[in-house]
């Protein structure tokens, strides 16, 4: 019998690429989304792998319903992928509350709700594995990104609090951190700073790194990379805590884990081309 795997926010982009690679694989994989006629693109895909169903990782009723579903089919579940997340981009200043608490709904209060009603299975089973998808933002985050990167540290924390907590019931937990990814994401990112482009005191600044930001998606690796490193988190002996994807990004990691903070940031500075709104204000 094949392993059994759950992945949410499956309808594009990371989840729907994971979705079809671990079925390739030869996982089962039931396919989430808030809406189950965005998980059309996965029908017939997968060999006939791929069960889509309807859940929002926000409402525990959807969960429960969801979740009811797979065990009907007389299903337990091996794996969890958590990769449901959205962003809010911009100024902290300008960020209303509401859109603060939409990031944490989904990226931590979703991914906590959803592995919360997973547990008691896989615990009983003795093995499991869950995979939660975070962003190499969680540890590197630029400007304009702090909705979105506080919830990814949020997922950093949580992760390992909760690797060594489900360790000696058998289950493996792993963080995979995608750096840039060509998906719609990166999209719609883009789209929340043109919002902010003619703010009075942000708007030079949003302007000179969206210019930057819009350039990197495009040309960033498929979201295969991401899928492949998912793949052997859930198939490892040994897995490690942590995956960067694409693996050309671990340098980032180690150059932001040994050098000082200021030097990282005027890396970052003259990567993004803020350095030049810093001379412009000095001038």
């Amino acid at each position: 019998m094949h392993q059994s795997v759950l992945i949410t926010g499956a309808s594009s982009g990371i989840g729907e690429a994971t979705a079809i690679h671990l079925a390739h694989k030869g996982f089962r994989v039931f396919a989430t989304a808030r809406r189950e006629e965005k998980l059309k693109n996965l029908s017939g895909l997968g060999g006939g792998r791929i069960t889509p169903i309807e859940m929002d990782v926000t409402d525990e009723s959807s969960i429960e319903k969801a979740l009811k579903k797979i065990a009907d089919e007389g299903v337990t579940l091996y794996g969890l992928v958590n990769n449901a997340g959205v962003s809010a981009m911009g100024p902290l200043e300008r960020l209303s509350q509401t859109e603060w608490r939409g990031v944490f709904e989904t990226n931590v209060f979703g991914l906590v709700a959803v592995t919360q009603a997973l547990l008691p299975q896989m615990r009983e089973a003795g093995r499991g594995r869950i995979v939660n998808i975070g962003s190499l933002t969680g540890r590197i985050a630029s400007p304009f990104q702090s909705a979105y990167a506080a919830t990814k540290h949020a997922v950093e924390g949580l992760s390992d609090s909760l690797r060594r907590e489900l360790k000696p019931h058998g289950i493996k937990v792993s963080v995979v951190r995608p750096g840039a990814i060509n998906t719609p994401f990166g999209h719609f990112e883009q789209e929340m700073l043109t919002h902010y482009e003619t703010d009075d005191v942000y708007g030079e600044q949003v302007k000179i790194f969206k210019a930057w930001f819009e350039k990197q998606h495009p040309s960033a690796p498929p979201p295969i990379v991401v899928a492949e490193a998912v793949h052997e988190a859930l198939t490892a002996e040994r897995p490690q805590s942590r995956y960067t994807a694409p693996k050309s990004m671990t340098y980032a990691i180690a150059l932001r884990n040994f050098l000082p903070s200021g030097a990282t940031d005027r890396i970052l500075e003259r990567i993004n081309g803020l350095d030049s709104f810093k001379k412009s204000r000095r001038n």
